[in-house]
């Protein structure tokens, strides 16, 4: 978990770093770039599509770091990390509130081997799952006051929001290992005790960037809730907790369509020197 923590602040660093980089002109030229859409060009309504490429991660009763204990966020592995791929498009109502509909794919896997507990490495529980994810979710962005028109006249400025929402998920638990008990083997012989399609509440937090006048550069953090305990197929007498999946997330994004044609305000009529 610390070493996933470390990631990810090196790689908000790195966005950070790439979408001032983007954003800067050469000195002394002039840049033909668009005004930033937070700044003043696009404060208005528009439609933004894009792509996402990631890692995901699961939280679920295999590789606890303790015998009879379920998993705790502590035993997240980084050896876990699986690839996350997914497609959105994003309606911006204002500077304030979108909504935001995704579509995409993802890996997550477990093992026992990678608990410190010798009991639970020799229980020798593994899994994958491949999880295919629909989901929309509404998206809170934090508010800038403008004092000065012109101070916000700048290409690198930069989105916080949160966002929530609901998604619905296909998958299908592949489980590798011995027959523990006779209570395992109950489960891996059932044929209806879980359902493949299951419910989720996305949750989260993200940044983004305008690198240039229509393209979009960010990140977010996406914790799924959800509602069963079977994400590896596996579960035990003492499991008191469902299981979780989560991703990161580098998102990459495009202007569509924007609604804010005012007079005076000509995509032409805006450059500015640095």
């Amino acid at each position: 978990m610390k070493k996933l923590i470390i990631a990810s602040a090196i790689l908000l660093s790195g966005l950070w770093i790439a979408g001032d980089l983007f954003a800067q002109a050469p000195m002394g030229r002039k840049s033909n770039m668009k005004l930033n859409y937070r700044g003043y060009m696009l404060q208005n309504h528009r439609w933004e599509g894009g792509f996402s490429l990631g890692v995901a991660n699961s939280m679920t009763d295999v590789a606890s770091s303790q015998a009879q204990t379920q998993a705790a966020m502590t035993d997240v592995y980084s050896r876990g990390l699986s690839p996350a791929l997914s497609l959105y498009t994003r309606y911006r109502f204002n500077d304030i509130f979108a909504i935001r509909a995704n579509g995409g794919a993802m890996m997550i896997r477990g093992n026992d081997r990678w608990s410190s507990d010798l009991d639970v490495v020799n229980r020798g529980r593994s899994f994958t799952n491949t999880i295919f994810e629909v989901s929309a979710v509404g998206e809170l962005y934090m508010p800038r006051k403008k004092k000065n028109i012109k101070s916000e006249m700048s290409l690198n400025k930069m989105d916080l929001y949160l966002f929530g929402g609901i998604s619905t998920f296909y998958h299908s638990p592949e489980i590798k290992g011995a027959v523990i008990d006779e209570y395992d083997r109950s489960i891996l012989e059932a044929d209806n005790i879980y359902s493949n399609l299951q419910v989720a509440l996305p949750l989260g937090a993200g940044i983004q960037w305008l690198i240039s006048n229509r393209w979009i550069l960010g990140m977010d953090f996406n914790f799924r809730y959800t509602f069963f305990d079977y994400l590896d197929g596996f579960r035990r007498p003492y499991s008191t907790r469902n299981d979780f999946f989560f991703t990161s997330n580098i998102h990459f994004g495009f202007i569509i369509d924007s609604q804010s044609h005012r007079p005076g305000n000509s995509p032409a009529s805006h450059v500015f020197t640095r």
